[in-house]
């Protein structure tokens, strides 16, 4: 009667456990949300959407925002360039969850590429040059130098 009463206890206890463990409900997942951000005058913006295609936008002014608000495992595009003769500055991101991931200040052109399983990016950004004169000319000259003491 002794072994009953043990078999009949273990069992009661190992259905009050499972009992209780069913009753944990597991947390959704909130899925990561990508997105891209470019700020720039006058310039043309091609990324890679959430279905993996190439979208442009052309002749952009301002702010330029994206997101992806569903699960991607595939590298994350985006190429930014000015439309004007004259230097202009472009800002360009990457983010994950509003926060910056990748991206920087560039001039006349951006490239952002970021994997979104390693978390590895690569860019490339053009860099200001002056189209202004500082006087003078860089060729030397031809005129013989000359003093007087």
């Amino acid at each position: 009667m002794s072994t009953a009463l043990v078999i009949l206890a273990v069992m009661m206890h190992s259905s009050c456990k499972k009992a209780a463990q069913e009753t944990v409900i597991e947390q959704e997942q909130v899925p990561v949300v990508f997105s891209y951000e470019v700020i720039c005058d006058y310039c043309n913006i091609s990324y890679i959407d959430a279905s993996n295609q190439t979208k442009t936008v052309t002749s952009n002014i301002g702010k330029w925002t994206y997101k992806i608000e569903k699960k991607v495992s595939f590298d994350l595009k985006l190429s930014v360039s000015s439309i004007i003769s004259s230097y202009q500055t472009i800002q360009a991101y990457i983010l994950k969850d509003e926060e910056a991931v990748y991206g920087n200040l560039g001039y006349n052109h951006a490239d952002l590429s970021y994997n979104t399983v390693s978390g590895n990016g690569t860019s490339s950004f053009g860099s200001y040059v002056s189209t202004t004169s500082t006087g003078g000319n860089s060729s030397g000259g031809t005129t013989a130098p000359t003093s007087s003491v």
